[in-house]
């Protein structure tokens, strides 16, 4: 029964005249690709052909903005939202305002939004009391889930402040689905991301099927998350088993969110359907939860970072400069391919200027960046991986992704969109969802180009010399900034332990 129901949502196109076709793994490669990276794709889960006329790459986040706005107001069916938070700004509160608007006159209108726990309830005035006008008078039409992760839970959770608490996992993937259109991007639903904060967004159009699957997403993660009512309290989902905030029924809660998702994802496996007649450009869709043990970005981007070859040109995009050792060690002394890298300066870090130990974080990616640049030189590796700061006034940078260029290519025939930072968090701690895009249509190859180019014409490379921080001491608790989530994850299992013995 359940597999029924989960097929039956993943081709639920609300097209009358459309039927999708499945096809093998072969039948989607391309000539772009030299035969590693062939088998690679073809060792993907799951893959959606789609037309390239109906892929947009936005590059200005105010654009972003105008379409979600559009889309709030035209929806006819559903909304589902994947996001980090929701803001309490002027912007923020427009888009509140319009979908309320909506449900109001479309009660056909289905909306589900699925935040962060810690996150969305930071503070007196947050996500979930934007969104209570929607729940208060459209209850049978809106749902509002709220993930929290099992990371944090008994001692640790009453005694972490807020920020803080949110270094042990999130609820980070990022999804917009109005209709039969997505909105893939890192970005989350605040001001400074509609404004001056630089982020990716791909909008794809007329694509049921893989609205369908991250409706799907938004909906299995929401059955093990908490459901906030007009009151604003918040329970767990009726279907839900163990809580993720008490020591004793973590273990049950995590086997059953696990099941839960492998469920999800088996009935999504090794399938490859076509949106469109004649589709030139394939979408892979990618899962990262590893509280969970559900690792398949992590395993897709290894096998990505093998496949490449000498010719190969990656450029790597990460909001926070703290790629795993894995994948530090993979580009720099397994991969063979030319690789520039980007991240942000500590002027475009969001955390500049934070009050208190936070004010630190960005002189402590920067101190992570000169241990990277040393390790690429220790490997005289310095002639091919490059590392680049974003630097723009009054701008602050949190764009993430890949795009990669085969042998002899002037334009990028793949790129790879979503939440993930490539970091600890991202593969250990949070939901994340990212998509490999691969096009053998020029103009969205263009597009991709123009949007990568964009990126690093704000940017400067860096290398040891430019990093080092010996004329500006700091302290050691700073340089372990990026190491924080892993400290405080350590110290909360040493006292769990303790407790036990």
């Amino acid at each position: 029964m359940r597999r029924h129901l989960y097929n039956e949502q993943l081709f639920n196109t609300h097209s009358s005249n459309f039927s999708p076709r499945l096809y093998s793994a072969k039948r989607l490669m391309s000539s772009s690709l030299h035969n590693s990276l062939q088998k690679w794709c073809e060792s993907l889960p799951l893959c959606f052909g789609i037309h390239s006329k109906n892929i947009e790459v936005v590059c200005k986040p105010s654009t972003m903005y105008d379409k979600i706005m559009g889309y709030i107001k035209t929806s006819k069916k559903r909304i589902g939202v994947a996001s980090l938070y929701l803001g309490n700004g002027q912007l923020e509160m427009a888009l509140v305002s319009q979908l309320k608007k909506s449900l109001e006159s479309n009660s056909g209108l289905k909306t589900h939004i699925l935040l962060d726990f810690t996150r969305g309830s930071r503070g007196d005035n947050n996500s979930r009391t934007m969104l209570l006008p929607c729940i208060a008078e459209h209850s049978n039409q809106m749902k509002l889930s709220l993930y929290h992760t099992p990371n944090l839970k008994g001692a640790m959770k009453r005694v972490l402040p807020d920020r803080f608490n949110e270094l042990l996992g999130l609820q980070h993937m990022k999804a917009y689905i109005f209709d039969d259109t997505i909105i893939l991007s890192g970005a989350n639903l605040s001001h400074d991301y509609f404004t001056n904060r630089q982020d990716r967004c791909i909008v794809i159009k007329d694509s049921p099927q893989l609205c369908d699957y991250f409706y799907s997403l938004i909906e299995t993660v929401a059955g093990f998350s908490y459901q906030v009512d007009a009151q604003n309290k918040s329970k767990l989902h009726d279907s839900c088993k163990g809580d993720p905030t008490k020591n004793s029924e973590t273990a049950k809660f995590v086997k059953h969110a696990s099941s839960r998702v492998e469920e999800f994802l088996s009935y999504n496996k090794m399938s490859h359907i076509d949106c469109c007649e004649k589709p030139d450009t394939w979408v892979y869709p990618l899962i990262q939860m590893g509280s969970f043990s559900i690792n398949q970005d992590q395993t897709a981007m290894r096998s990505l970072l093998l496949s490449d070859r000498s010719d190969d040109k990656v450029y790597m995009s990460t909001a926070y400069f703290n790629p795993s050792h894995e994948y530090i060690d993979l580009i720099t002394r397994h991969c063979h391919g030319e690789y520039h890298l980007l991240t942000a300066s500590p002027q475009a870090n969001g955390f500049l200027n934070a009050k208190g130990i936070a004010g630190y974080i960005p002189m402590g990616y920067r101190w992570y960046e000169k241990f990277f640049v040393e390790y690429v030189n220790k490997y005289n590796q310095d002639h091919r991986v490059k590392l680049h700061e974003f630097s723009r006034k009054n701008w602050t940078f949190h764009s993430k992704g890949l795009w990669f260029y085969p042998k002899d290519s002037r334009l990028p025939t793949m790129t790879a969109i979503g939440s993930s930072n490539f970091g600890y968090r991202s593969i250990h701690l949070d939901l994340e969802a990212q998509v490999i895009l691969k096009t053998d249509n020029q103009e969205l190859q263009q597009s991709l180009h123009l949007e990568k180019n964009e990126l690093f014409s704000h940017s400067a490379p860096v290398d040891g010399e430019f990093l080092d921080c010996k004329d500006k001491p700091m302290p050691i608790w700073t340089r372990m900034a990026p190491y924080w989530h892993g400290l405080i994850f350590t110290v909360k299992e040493f006292a769990i332990n303790w407790c036990r013995m």
